[in-house]
């Protein structure tokens, strides 16, 4: 077994760093103009748009794991096969079937789960997992758009390994694969096959630092064990990890993430991604998750772990607060760069907003993407799923995600917001 180990690039070696990979991509992209791939109005346009995207991510602490670069969780490791189809979407060549296409998707593989987490944003989803050809068939597709990342989840994706494993052997490199887990019934043995499948890495759920606050969290005594005992299992296997923590306003005020942190440094996670309190599925009555003194110091989080020398040794961190704020990328979802696929074949612009636009078993994918994107047609800068789910909340009735034909009425009357400045520079969606 081959463990993983992480090196973490923070300071002057990551300014080194980026200006290496600059002068890389250019190298890169200059050669394939030689060889005529495109012309030089589009490469031109291509290298500012880059560069733009790269302004963005510089704030990011860089970790070489695996041998390979990540900066920034959903984008794939550079200079990987994949870093460099998600790069691509800024040339916007004539073979593309759809432009821009979206960097990264989440899908949901099985609602099989034994955990009862008080925010599940999938407790009202009540189908069946759809029939594992049309989940392979799906993932094909995905590829064949050039989505360069793809994150599979479940329920509890190692509670149908079978499936997942079928799931795994349809991707080929040209996407960088992460599986979302808890941990449960995880073996060596299950460990050692993702890594043949080549699984990059796993998010692991870790929500609180106190072993019974995270089980009570999670409605599972002994998860806390579990998901530690995880990150260990995959670490030896030589896949990276990365710990997925729900900040709770509760865990914020405490100063508890200080010792998430800590765990994630002790056991040799590569990233840690800080998720907002979102008001969807169990969470969909939720309120105040827009607190400013709470959203203020998910911002702040970002920043201290992942520019601070005093934390040039500890895990990156990707806080989902600063990653879509106005003055990032604000909101991608609903493929700008990112969608959800739930387990029973719904497509859904983001796991948090608990509206379908219609489901695979009914109809062909690229219908419903297309249809989506009609909705989405720019990124924006107000979360939805935050401003937006009391009008899901009132028109939801015994499941979700609610109707395509209802989904259509109730985001007739959203408000996305403006054009994230970032993309309105680039002139990617106009």
């Amino acid at each position: 077994m081959v463990t993983s180990n992480n090196k973490f690039i923070s300071g002057f070696r990551k300014f080194v760093f980026f200006q290496y990979l600059k002068i890389y991509v250019f190298l890169v992209y200059t050669k394939r103009l030689i060889l005529g791939e495109f012309n030089i109005r589009v490469y031109f346009i291509f290298i500012k748009r880059a560069l733009l995207f790269l302004s963005k991510v510089t704030v990011n602490k860089v970790v070489k794991t695996r041998g390979v670069y990540k900066i920034h969780i959903y984008f794939p490791a550079f200079p990987t096969k994949a870093f460099f189809i998600a790069l691509d979407k800024f040339l916007l060549l004539k073979e593309d079937k759809i432009k821009p296409y979206p960097t990264s998707v989440l899908l949901s593989m099985t609602k099989a789960c034994n955990y009862k987490c008080r925010h599940c944003y999938q407790k009202k989803d009540i189908l069946k997992d759809i029939p594992i050809n049309k989940l392979i068939n799906l993932t094909k597709q995905i590829q064949d758009l050039k989505i360069s990342f793809i994150n599979i989840e479940g329920g509890e994706p190692l509670l149908k390994f079978d499936r997942l494993m079928d799931m795994l052997k349809s991707i080929d490199g040209r996407s960088e694969v992460w599986v979302n887990t808890t941990g449960f019934s995880l073996t060596e043995e299950k460990a050692k096959k993702m890594k043949e499948a080549e699984v990059f890495g796993i998010m692991a759920s870790l929500h609180h630092w106190d072993r019974k606050k995270h089980d009570d969290f999670v409605g599972e005594k002994g998860a806390y064990d579990i998901a530690l005992n995880a990150l260990k299992i995959f670490s030896k296997a030589g896949i990276s990890t990365a710990i997925n923590c729900t900040g709770t306003q509760e865990l914020i005020q405490e100063d508890g993430f200080e010792n998430i942190m800590e765990i994630a440094k002790n056991n040799k996670v590569a990233i840690v991604q800080l998720i907002h309190e979102k008001p969807a599925g169990a969470w969909i009555s939720k309120k105040d998750t827009l607190n400013k003194e709470y959203v203020k110091k998910l911002y702040d989080i970002h920043l201290k772990y992942n520019t601070s020398s005093k934390y040039k040794d500890y895990p990156a961190v990707s806080s989902q607060v600063f990653e879509s704020s106005e003055n990032n990328f604000g909101c991608t979802a609903g493929g700008i760069e990112r969608f959800y696929v739930n387990a029973n074949g719904d497509v859904q612009a983001c796991e948090f907003v608990n509206l379908s636009f219609g489901n695979i078993n009914e109809e062909p994918f690229i219908d419903i993407y297309n249809r989506m994107r009609k909705t989405f047609n720019k990124p924006r800068t107000k979360w939805i799923c935050c401003i937006e789910h009391e009008k899901i909340q009132n028109a939801l009735k015994k499941s979700t995600p609610i109707s395509k034909k209802e989904s259509n009425r109730i985001f007739q009357n959203f408000d996305l917001g403006k054009e994230t400045g970032l993309y309105k520079k680039m002139k990617l969606y106009d």
